[in-house]
């Protein structure tokens, strides 16, 4: 028996959301539909011709796209070169794709998310940051891996801001608020250090540095991240806006026990 085939028609469904009232369109542009490799010289011009038809309806009913620069995904070539983010290598070809589709739709869209949730990295490695390899991936890789990404999303700012000088540039968070399962001051610390793994990229985007709190916490866990020369002043392009995304809340014990359940 064969499988239905699902054929999705973008401009009946931006017709929808215009009928529906909607006035912005949370979007993403898909990393290996621009560039399949992530690793070519030249883009693909089918892909580019895709979104451009996608902003051209938008604009003909008035909603604003808002953009996603990468959502969970990246070319697989590059998962498999240099297991995602692990690498820094993953920068420069992360801003050749920015820079293209920056200079192709500046004049399309104004509202930019650099990467979506970035937090996620920690609890999803595969899904947000390209790590397929996790055979004694430590805590060290992790906030390795991040540390690229946040230079990468703080390029991406920079570039954008340089090229498109009336755009807005912001990013992605998600959002678990954390509360004590007891009133215990234990509990309430182990809800701080939960709620200060979330708030670390927000800071970082917002502030343009690494704040006290998570030096210190990589301090008492033996964790030195690698900076390149440049990083430190690459940081401080901070964004216009935060946005995040908002599933659920969850609680945090220093019980062993409790944590189990």
């Amino acid at each position: 028996m064969k499988q239905p085939i699902f054929i999705i028609d973008t401009k009946k469904d931006i017709a929808l959301f215009a009928e529906m009232g909607f006035k912005v369109f949370r979007m993403s542009i898909a990393w290996s539909r621009i560039y399949p490799t992530g690793m070519e010289e030249t883009p693909n011009e089918e892909g580019l011709r895709f979104y451009d038809k996608v902003f051209d309806e938008c604009k003909k009913y008035q909603i604003e796209p808002l953009v996603t620069i990468s959502h969970y995904e990246m070319p697989y070539a590059l998962v498999e070169k240099y297991n995602g983010w692990e690498s820094r290598e993953c920068i420069g070809h992360y801003v050749r794709y920015c820079k293209t589709i920056f200079d192709r739709y500046q004049d399309k869209v104004k509202y930019w998310l650099t990467f979506n949730e970035i937090n996620s990295l920690l609890h999803a490695p595969f899904m947000s940051g390209g790590i397929a390899n996790m055979q004694g991936l430590t805590e060290q890789d992790l906030y390795q891996a991040a540390h690229h990404e946040l230079v990468a999303s703080a390029l991406a700012t920079k570039i954008g801001h340089e090229m498109m000088p009336d755009a807005m540039i912001g990013c992605m968070i998600l959002s678990m608020p954390t509360y004590p399962l007891t009133p215990s001051p234990d509990d309430v610390i182990a809800a701080m250090d939960a709620e200060h793994r979330n708030y670390f990229y927000g800071d970082v985007h917002v502030r343009g540095k690494y704040p006290g709190y998570m030096k210190r916490y990589f301090r008492e866990h033996g964790i030195q991240i690698q900076f390149a020369p440049e990083d430190e002043e690459i940081l401080k392009n901070t964004v216009d806006f935060v946005s995040f995304s908002y599933y659920m809340s969850v609680c945090a014990t220093s019980d062993p026990e409790k944590q189990k359940k």
